[in-house]
């Protein structure tokens, strides 16, 4: 059985609903316990605690509309099982090697100092919130949402050859909130997920995209750590 046209609108349509209306819900819930809180004083847990729910709301979604809707076995669907032969050392290199080029290319294009990413960097407790986040659970989570369906469910419908551009756009698309004003870092992003996507074509499974993602954040995110704390101990 092949994905639809109409899962692929339902999804978007999910999608959108959730990225517009679930980050104003959560606002006013955290709302009845500071009433005096501010969109603009949202803390950086709070901001990366959002970012989770979002992420396990579709994630929610797709295994909803796997088991529920069409009755398929989910780890089959999503592409969650070993299949061909792939090295975890050379995807543990190729994470390490996208990292270590972002990087350089951060050099000659830095950040804005005041970018929203700059800016969940500022305290102890934010740092260590996202890189649990970002290394432990957003590589599985982004994967299981773009490279296991929507890749997928576009690879169906549109072919690969569409499907692996598409899905590298739709994955940068939700950083641009963290990024903006940091074109080079976007235009990094997309490049990531086009190889991210590229490994879980060529493979045709997801895991090996989640090994060098959460590879690829590891590094990245502790470059990001390391970088806030010299600059927050210097006078």
């Amino acid at each position: 059985m092949q994905w639809k046209p109409l899962d692929l609108a339902a999804f978007i349509a999910f999608f959108l609903a959730t990225v517009f209306f679930l980050p104003p819900a959560a606002f006013l819930l955290l709302r009845l316990f500071q009433p005096a809180l501010q969109v603009d004083s949202l803390s950086g847990v709070q901001q990366i605690s959002i970012q989770a729910f979002m992420d396990l709301v579709l994630v929610g979604f797709i295994l909803f509309l796997v088991k529920r809707i069409h009755g398929r076995p989910i780890l089959l669907s999503l592409h969650f099982i070993p299949k061909g032969n792939w090295a975890v050392g050379r995807l543990i290199a190729g994470g390490v090697f996208l990292a270590l080029t972002a990087s350089a290319v951060s050099l000659f294009f830095p950040s804005p100092v005041d970018s929203p990413l700059e800016k969940l960097l500022t305290t102890t407790s934010s740092i260590v919130a996202l890189a649990v986040f970002g290394i432990v659970f957003a590589p599985l989570l982004e994967e299981i949402i773009f490279r296991g369906f929507v890749f997928t469910v576009l690879a169906d419908v549109e072919g690969p050859r569409v499907a692996v551009p598409v899905t590298a756009l739709l994955f940068t698309a939700p950083h641009l909130i963290q990024l903006w004003g940091s074109w080079a870092a976007v235009v990094v992003i997309f490049v990531v997920g086009y190889v991210l996507t590229l490994v879980r074509h060529r493979t045709d499974s997801v895991i090996p995209s989640i090994i060098m993602h959460t590879t690829y954040n590891a590094m990245i995110f502790g470059f990001a750590a390391l970088g806030s704390l010299v600059d927050r101990g210097q006078p």
